[in-house]
């Protein structure tokens, strides 16, 4: 499947439209508007890249499936697929317990810690004394924000973004003392010059409340997207597909281990 296969809509045209649901063999892939890479990259054409991206051609091309991608703000993802604007939400949502009180997953596709950054002078244990009096800046709606929140929250005074991008620029302006996200987002900054004068201070532990990995978001009771998507998840595993993806993009497995 080509690039010009995939439909990019905007998110205000489809929710101006409200538009039917898509036929079994069409499916609506939800993305965020603010991409991530190298999950994902959108070119000054708009046009889509990234492991993320790579992994949806691969299952639409396993599923047979016509696919469009429609773009959302992250806090509207789940009350887009429960209004049926979009099929799937294909942007990295980790698998909690929360969630899977309102959507049901796929099997996960891939797996990834959170990061702690601040400046490299900054003595940061990663505790409640560590984080006693400091501002920290995670992206909101995020299972990052409910780990850091139950964990942290009463020591720490916690902002809410919509980007990683605007956390990284309040963390430079000093408007932040840290910033907690996806370790590949602050990595990226951390090897870019503007990030010299700041060090990675620690990553979270595998917990329940980070979830069982990322998986595709899907409405609840539909088995047989779900199952389609296993299939085919299953399918790009087993044939060397999702490992050659994976190796244009990193230098370690992002599926994880159990």
């Amino acid at each position: 499947m080509t690039q010009k296969f995939v439909r990019i809509l905007a998110a205000v045209a489809v929710f101006a439209t409200g538009a039917a649901a898509a036929a079994a063999d069409q499916l609506r892939w939800g993305y965020d508007l603010a991409p991530f890479p190298p999950w994902n990259s959108r070119s000054p054409a708009g046009e889509w890249s990234g492991f993320d991206y790579d992994i949806m051609e691969a299952l639409c091309t396993h599923m047979q499936a016509d696919c469009e991608i429609v773009e959302i703000a992250w806090d509207g993802m789940i009350p887009a697929l429960q209004a049926n604007k979009i099929d799937i939400i294909w942007t990295g949502m980790s698998i909690t317990p929360q969630r899977e009180e309102v959507i049901d997953f796929s099997d996960r596709y891939r797996r990834g810690p959170a990061a702690y950054i601040a400046e490299t002078e900054m003595d940061l244990p990663i505790s409640v004394e560590g984080f006693q009096g400091k501002s920290v800046g995670i992206k909101k709606a995020t299972n990052f924000y409910t780990y850091f929140e139950h964990y942290y929250g009463d020591a720490a005074t916690v902002k809410l973004y919509d980007t990683t991008d605007d956390i990284i620029a309040d963390l430079s302006s000093g408007r932040l003392d840290v910033a907690m996200g996806d370790i590949l987002e602050l990595q990226r900054f951390l090897d870019s010059p503007d990030g010299d004068m700041y060090e990675m201070k620690g990553v979270t532990p595998v917990d329940p409340l980070l979830g069982k990995g990322a998986g595709a978001g899907i409405r609840q009771g539909d088995t047989a997207l779900q199952d389609r998507l296993n299939t085919a998840l299953k399918e790009i595993r087993d044939n060397g597909e999702y490992d050659a993806i994976a190796k244009k993009y990193f230098n370690f497995d992002p599926y994880g281990s159990d």
